[in-house]
């Protein structure tokens, strides 16, 4: 498993907290997955850091896919997706959408865009519309998950509706051939 280190003085690293903070977490080489910091929301006076921290030059985004209504919205030049859905079962027509999404986001990490896919807490919507993205990548929804705890922490994707239709109904969804690794559908 990745680790973090928390003590600069520290000579091995700790492990990943179970419940990660909203700094993003890169999954993969290029697509990252995190959440919203309190003061990073709509309506709240903003540091005037903010942007410049997450979106800094060392953590730049191409696309960012903003699943919070609430979030502050990405800088200027930023390419930025924003579809609010609940963190509960997912609807045909929930389900529909964030096949879109995830779609868009493979199209544009896959063409080389460096990708955050963010939510409130960055562990359940973030994580649903991450692992469709590795899974139209050609990993199968099993791999998906565990890849996305290890490198985010073991409360992604604790959300046991997002779970359950990631593994049981996600691949016929999007029309992957999961079994020989190959994404028939992006």
């Amino acid at each position: 498993m990745d680790t973090v280190p928390t003590d600069p003085t520290a000579t091995t690293p700790d492990p990943l907290p179970y419940w990660p903070e909203a700094a993003p977490h890169e999954i993969l080489p290029g697509l990252w997955q995190g959440g919203t910091e309190e003061d990073a929301e709509v309506g709240k006076p903003c540091p005037a850091d903010h942007h410049d921290a997450l979106y800094g030059r060392a953590t730049r985004f191409d696309t960012v896919v903003t699943l919070y209504a609430e979030a502050q919205p990405a800088p200027w030049g930023v390419e930025e997706l924003r579809y609010g859905f609940p963190d509960a079962d997912l609807t045909p027509a929930f389900a529909a959408r964030v096949l879109d999404l995830a779609r868009h986001a493979h199209r544009r990490w896959t063409a080389g865009a460096r990708v955050l896919v963010r939510c409130q807490a960055g562990v359940n919507r973030s994580g649903l519309i991450t692992a469709l993205v590795l899974m139209l990548d050609g990993r199968d929804a099993e791999d998906a998950i565990a890849l996305i705890r290890a490198r985010r922490g073991g409360a992604a994707l604790c959300n046991g509706h997002f779970e359950r239709w990631l593994r049981e109904e996600a691949a016929a969804a999007i029309g992957a051939d999961v079994d020989g690794g190959t994404a028939l559908a992006a």
